[in-house]
């Protein structure tokens, strides 16, 4: 019988495992690329693990499935909340095999907290809140877990800051060897048809120490970048060794998948796109005296990155931390400094929230409080804030705004309404715009800090077992995307594949000229209720934040 493995490397990218294997510290990877095949894999637009993820499950574009990044708006309301996996249209590919009775391991993967029933074991990855108990299926496999393996770790608390690299890299090692005696157990112990792991560490240790890692990044220069080059490479060549460990424990004709959401790259600046539409009159804050104020402190320069700047300064950096636990660092912000809160929706055309580049237009009808008729008038202000966009440039005078799309042009679906009305990617992706929530600068662009990586387009794809044909041509997969995986791992696995499907799948790789059969539908009923208390809320945008994806 046929088994499929699946592991996912969050945020890897062929411009580090390349060069890590010529060097001879990937040995495992190495040897699956050799006999198998491999190839660059496109994110969804924009490259947030989010709206990944859930593409990767459900072989569905973000229009489809209805997750465009981290956060979503509530019910009637501009305020914002986490998304969790209540929040899914869609089945994911290990419900639909559970369907015609597959048996599957779900370990790692983002954006499945809380856990949803399926015929196999889950253990939730990225978004499942600090302390939260109900982060297996069956609940009491996290017992299970506890007594035959020891601690395991959802998601390590730990980020990089100054002084406490090595605590931090310490804490991604010991994360990684616990996923994967996690893993081996549960392979030992259940059966299964379906396996997924996923390793968020890859892309966590880029976030924190890709500056140490690259010396034409503009925090190389800091103390140190000698100590911490090639805390990188540890991490990988940390997973690598429990890949083969892995590897070596399953059947014979078991196919393997090798792959990530998006790949990684350095970040040079930051981009405040609701400043650039603050400036050019698109939205407007409100005339009351609050918000007047803060407005006035903040063309001063009173910001929170300056508030912030200077914590570290005064080697309190760790304050703001302290403050986001309490839930009392939000809230602060919001009293002292310009938020979203203070924004006059009845004269504001367009705002943006999200992590790289999304601009959502204050539509009458679909925002609660829209002012732009949908028709004529929501297209000429499309058009004229696409003009706008593209004006932007970089602190070296190039175009910012290298790819640029109306929603409808790359999405499609059921949720395509609620999809950000105009997407960008900046040049290079080197510039990530952060629109989520706070004005957390008084500049439109300026130098990153902190993070020292975001995400690229590209990530990775490997593939590989006796029915797999080796060194396929990247021409003859057609430039697969996440969308795809699923619909192949289903036909891996010898099961139809949903028509509702948007993916497709790579026939290409495989040794048999099996005929794709379709069938059965990816239609699932969402899951009712919110997906996070107020506390568990406030836990998850603190880690958010810890990683540079909200500000």
């Amino acid at each position: 019988m046929n088994k499929v493995f699946i592991i996912g490397l969050d945020g890897a990218t062929f411009d580090l495992i390349h060069p890590f294997i010529a060097q001879g510290y990937l040995p495992n990877l190495q040897a699956l690329i050799a006999k198998g095949t491999a190839t660059e894999l496109a994110s969804t637009v924009p490259p947030v693990t989010a709206s990944a993820w859930n593409s990767f499950m459900t072989g569905k574009n973000p229009g489809g499935h209805g997750l465009f990044d981290f956060m979503r708006q509530r019910k009637n309301s501009y305020d914002l909340t986490p998304i969790s996996s209540h929040d899914r249209d869609g089945k994911a590919v290990w419900e639909i095999a559970g369907d015609v009775g597959k048996k599957s391991i779900v370990m790692g993967v983002p954006i499945t907290w809380p856990p949803t029933p399926l015929n196999g074991v889950m253990v939730t990855g990225m978004l499942t809140p600090r302390g939260a108990s109900n982060y297996t299926y069956p609940v009491e496999l996290k017992d299970e877990i506890a007594q035959n393996v020891g601690e395991y770790i959802v998601y390590s608390d730990e980020v990089y800051s100054k002084g406490r690299g090595e605590i931090f890299l310490a804490a991604l090692c010991y994360s990684i060897q616990q996923r994967a005696n996690t893993a081996a157990y549960l392979l030992r112990k259940y059966d299964w048809d379906l396996g997924i792991l996923v390793f968020p560490e890859t892309d966590t240790v880029c976030h924190g120490l890709w500056w140490a890692y690259d010396a034409t990044h503009h925090e190389h220069a800091q103390e140190d970048a000698a100590k911490f080059k090639h805390g990188i490479r540890d991490i990988y060549q940390a997973i690598d060794a429990r890949i083969g460990e892995l590897v070596a424990t399953l059947p014979s004709d078991t196919t393997i998948f090798v792959m990530s959401d998006h790949g990684h790259g350095p970040l040079r600046n930051f981009l405040y796109v609701n400043n650039f539409l603050k400036q050019r009159g698109y939205l407007k804050i409100k005339n009351t005296p609050a918000s007047q104020l803060k407005n006035f402190a903040f063309r001063m320069g009173l910001t929170p990155r300056a508030a912030y700047s200077m914590l570290l300064n005064m080697g309190l950096g760790k304050l703001r931390r302290t403050m986001d636990k309490r839930r009392s660092g939000r809230s602060m912000l919001k009293r002292f400094f310009l938020s979203l809160n203070d924004v006059d929706w009845q004269n504001t055309r367009a705002y943006s929230i999200g992590y790289i580049g999304e601009v959502h237009i204050n539509l009458r009808g679909r925002e609660p409080q829209g002012i732009v008729e949908p028709g004529a008038e929501y297209d000429t202000l499309r058009d004229e804030l696409i003009r706008d966009l593209r004006a932007l440039k970089t602190p070296d005078g190039a175009p910012l705004v290298e790819h640029l799309w109306k929603k409808e042009e790359i999405y499609s679906g059921a949720h395509l309404a609620d999809a950000p009305d105009i997407l960008f990617l900046p040049k290079n992706l080197e510039t990530i715009a952060f629109g989520d929530f706070e004005f957390g600068s008084n500049k439109i662009i300026e130098p990153s800090y902190g993070v020292s990586s975001s995400h690229r387009m590209n990530g990775i794809f490997i593939a590989a077992g006796p029915n797999i044909r080796p060194n396929v041509p990247s021409s003859s997969l057609q430039s697969p995307n996440l969308t795809d995986l699923a619909p192949t791992i289903l036909h891996a696995l010898n099961l139809p594949v949903p028509p509702d499907l948007n993916g497709r799948v790579l026939s290409a790789l495989f040794t048999d000229a099996r005929a794709v059969e379709y069938g059965g539908s990816a239609a699932a009923e969402r899951a009712t209720g919110e997906g996070y208390s107020q506390d568990e809320e406030a836990e998850v945008i603190e880690r958010l934040k810890d990683l540079g994806y909200i500000s």
